[in-house]
């Protein structure tokens, strides 16, 4: 007798042996319990988690010598039949090679007859996606209504391909990926029965490999068997290019940390041991993704499914860096894995990614340099602060907080001290007096005449001691003339706030669209972008343009 593979011979045979699909296999435990099986059936999933298997089992229930039962006793002929593929009540078909109308018109003349020895037609059509059009518009009518000793199994890894009539008269269980726990357990079982010596680190390699497909984690334990009986960690890495559990975590490590060093030494020794870099990206991205979870939620418990290892490798990375540095690593990561992948020379992409990631190591939420600047005084800074003087770090906040004045009006690129911060916060304070004075006026003006205070806030409005300039941008420029007809009005609303009439300048401005570089260059000579990089130790990752309802762009 020929071989049978592993993912043959241990495929479920009962419900209970459906691992990882418990609330599907009692669903239909108890139709059959009850007698409320469904004339049809959608089994939706990803490939290898038992959507097959579930529509073998379900036929065997039914056409069991002692059934129908939710228990089949596999000993009849009715489910060696099913099991072994020679039943004539059990027909797979197979929708990849089976998409025309003229196929669906012989299976509807086939329904029409009585099953040969059970009491019911199974009917299991496997990617059933890939049926046509005229295929799934022939099938409708049987599907909806057909003979009562017949069942039909639609299996599928793409729901959404299915059209919608076809969906609303079927019932659809949708298969979820097995945890990957559970698929560790499931290999170490096999292998004893099998003879087969696996470490414990090794079946958690195949697990995460078959990415939640047990038929897949089969597959692997076979192929490794094939070439010895006792298989380690390092046999799965020689033969499979998988990468451990622990290089993922000195690597994530020494991009934490800026160790750039190590991540060159790192990617050497998978280069040289033969990793697939682009399945590597993968693995290390779900690993910072796995990270920041950890990160945010404490206890993974019910949200990921982590191993013991996992847990314990992760924990020795959270206390390295906050929640911000992570979601940072991990958004950055996933935008240059598409280029990792298609590069025609994925090793230097992925050094380079990783080399910019560590530029992050000195990145620190705000949170931490405020705390850090209410450290000031007691690590010796020199700085003398009076009891009644605000803490440096509060009137770096303020600073911060009065990003929205004009930046003309505030104070210039400089490093944070004891004068330049009481400097910025006299300036702030004049320029919100003068801004009060326009916003009162601007009430005033409302009270008699809304239209005109409608377009004045469309403009960008510059107050000093001297002038009052009013700027329109782009599309909003239309206003500009209303405007200077109504200047009258305007220095009489101002005069009866500052009592004193103040001249008003109003201009148009046409602003260019500006390229990525450009808005860069003009956020880089913002003094309060280049104050807040100074101080937070921090650096422009993106630029994003905003259109403005003037129709300008804003950084």
């Amino acid at each position: 007798m020929s071989y049978l593979v592993l993912a043959r011979k241990w495929r479920p045979k009962t419900f209970e042996e459906l691992i990882g699909q418990e609330p599907i296999a009692g669903i239909l435990r108890n139709a059959i319990s009850n007698n409320k099986v469904a004339h049809a059936y959608i089994f939706s999933g990803p490939r290898g988690v038992g959507k097959t298997s579930s529509a073998r089992i379900l036929a065997k229930a039914l056409n069991c010598a002692n059934g129908p039962t939710p228990q089949p006793c596999g000993a009849c002929s009715s489910c060696i039949g099913i099991a072994d593929g020679s039943s004539m009540d059990v027909s797979e078909i197979d929708g990849a090679s089976n998409t025309g109308v003229d196929n669906i018109r012989e299976l509807r003349e086939r329904v029409k007859y009585a099953s040969s020895g059970g009491k019911y037609k199974v009917y299991i059509i496997d990617e059933a996606h890939m049926l046509s059009t005229a295929a799934f518009n022939a099938l409708l009518k049987t599907l909806e209504e057909p003979p009562p000793h017949v069942i039909f199994v639609l299996a599928t890894t793409e729901p959404k391909k299915i059209p919608a009539t076809v969906l609303s008269r079927c019932q659809h269980l949708p298969f979820r990926m097995i945890p990957t726990q559970k698929i560790k357990e499931r290999l170490k079982f096999i292998s004893g029965e099998e003879g087969i010596k696996i470490s414990e680190s090794a079946s958690e390699m195949i697990a995460r490999a078959a990415d939640g497909s047990m038929r897949d984690s089969l597959t692997i334990l076979d192929q490794i068997a094939s070439f010895t009986d006792n298989i380690t960690q390092t046999d799965i890495k020689d033969l499979l290019g998988i990468t451990d559990l622990e290089t993922l975590s000195q690597l994530l490590s020494a991009v934490i940390e800026g160790d750039r060093k190590k991540i060159i030494t790192i990617i050497t020794e998978l280069t040289n041991a033969g990793t697939d870099l682009k399945a590597f990206t993968k693995d290390f991205s779900q690993f910072i993704r796995d990270l920041l979870i950890s990160k945010i939620v404490g206890d993974t418990e019910g949200i990921i499914d982590l191993s013991e290892e996992e847990s314990a490798a992760i924990n020795r990375l959270k206390d390295k860096t906050t929640e911000e540095h992570i979601a940072l690593l991990l958004s950055e990561f996933i935008k240059a894995e598409p280029a990792i992948r298609s590069a025609l020379y994925p090793r230097i992409a992925l050094d380079m990614t990783l080399i910019r990631l560590s530029l992050l190591s000195h990145f620190k939420s705000i949170d931490k340099a405020i705390k850090m600047l209410k450290g000031i005084e007691s690590k010796g800074s020199g700085l003398e602060v009076s009891p009644s003087t605000p803490p440096l770090a509060d009137r770096a906040v303020h600073k911060l907080e009065a990003a929205e004045i004009r930046e003309s009006e505030i104070y210039n690129s400089k490093p944070l001290t004891e004068s330049n911060a009481d400097e910025a916060s006299s300036k702030i304070m004049q320029s919100a007096s003068k801004s009060d004075i326009w916003n009162a006026a601007l009430e005033k003006i409302e009270e008699t005449n809304p239209s005109l205070a409608s377009k004045l806030r469309e403009g960008d409005i510059s107050v000093s001691d001297n002038e009052i300039k009013i700027v329109f941008n782009g599309g909003v420029s239309i206003h500009a003339e209303s405007v200077k007809e109504n200047i009258p009005a305007i220095h009489e609303a101002i005069k009866g706030v500052a009592g004193k009439v103040i001249p008003i300048k109003v201009e148009t401005k046409k602003i260019k669209s500006m390229s990525k570089t450009d808005l860069k260059e003009k956020a880089l000579k913002n003094p309060i972008i280049m104050e807040a990089l100074e101080l937070f130790e921090g650096r422009i990752v993106d630029v994003i343009p905003i259109n403005d309802k003037r129709g300008g762009e804003n950084v």
